[in-house]
């Protein structure tokens, strides 16, 4: 219900003691539109200038696994599984685990981080 239906309910029935109603209101569907998506060469770029290790760890991961800025921040060393090149993704969209697959230059990139 909009704010104004339960404003109006709340009044009704709790201020006035009136008997609990049902009150049947259509919500507008909204359109689902596509994001828009980042050309190779315009990737490339951004990731040339970005010269803060931190920040194009940042950028590159997230570009090259697919992640959300929420799966990121929650990421932890162990969810990085070199061996099997994949990042292990904890409690994603919908509360499910899941995996997504790790570059080497990512991978690379990193590391140097860590070191750092």
């Amino acid at each position: 219900m909009s704010n104004g239906v339960n404003a109006i309910k709340f009044y009704f029935e709790k201020v006035r003691g009136g008997e609990r109603k049902y009150y049947h209101v259509d919500r507008p569907i909204r359109e689902k539109a596509l994001p828009e998506v980042l050309s190779e060469e315009e990737v490339t770029k951004i990731l040339r200038v970005t010269k803060n290790i931190k920040h194009k760890a940042i950028l590159m991961t997230i570009y090259s696994a697919g992640l959300r800025i929420g799966e990121l921040v929650n990421l932890k060393i162990k969810d990085i599984e070199s061996n099997r090149m994949q990042i292990r993704v904890e409690q994603a969209k919908g509360k499910k685990d899941r995996y997504t697959v790790l570059s080497q230059r990512t991978l690379e990139i990193l590391r140097s981080y860590i070191k750092q």
